[in-house]
């Protein structure tokens, strides 16, 4: 089961082979529930879980609509998740997106590559790494244009995929390309400011 792709996991969930389901939540749930609890910057946790598990729940309603000629499983499962985010943030006044962090593998997590410590690492190197993070945060947070904010979000956890970008965000691949170089350029413009030096 877990070397089939997504889109024949969907297509076994549509003829009712509920263990489809199963593997594509063990492939997900993570990515949604990082991407949900940033996104919406709920106080509690498991209004995170709540709002992932009414995405899997939406995903089941919708499946007999997936059409993986029009976009991947991935593209079609975070535009809903982008889209109930939204509802959310909008109902309580607020609209912010995922800060990088955390590794993809870790409960709450996302990571720019190479941005955190692995395990041979000293502790002030750790401390470095995890000093370079919080500026990434900072500058991502301080983006004006949320279309930018969005397309660097997914870019970094999403496979980085113009093309899927574009679809989730509802903007053409060369669209999706020019937001996340815009936004990039001033991620590095931020950290040059203080006083980092990054390829982002």
């Amino acid at each position: 089961m877990s070397s089939l792709t997504d889109e024949t996991l969907m297509e076994r969930l549509c003829q009712g082979q509920t263990d489809a389901l199963d593997e594509l939540y063990k492939r997900y749930a993570k990515k949604l529930y990082a991407f949900c609890y940033h996104s919406t910057r709920s106080k509690n946790p498991q209004d995170a879980e709540d709002l992932a598990q009414d995405v899997f729940v939406r995903v089941i309603k919708a499946a007999h609509t997936f059409n993986p000629h029009k976009a991947s499983f991935r593209t079609w499962m975070f535009s809903i998740a982008r889209n109930r985010c939204i509802d959310v943030s909008r109902r309580r006044g607020r609209f912010s997106f995922i800060p990088l962090g955390k590794r993809e593998d870790d409960e709450e997590g996302l990571a720019l590559k190479d941005t955190l410590a692995d395990e041979n690492e000293n502790v002030e190197r750790s401390v470095i790494r995890a000093s370079m993070v919080e500026a990434v945060r900072d500058c991502i947070s301080q983006l004006d244009n949320e279309d930018e904010k969005q397309a660097i979000v997914l870019y970094y956890l999403g496979g980085k995929v113009y093309r899927e970008i574009g679809a989730m965000l509802g903007k053409s691949t060369s669209m999706a390309r020019n937001r996340v170089k815009s936004a990039q350029e001033k991620v590095k413009r931020c950290l040059e400011r203080k006083g980092i030096v990054s390829a982002a």
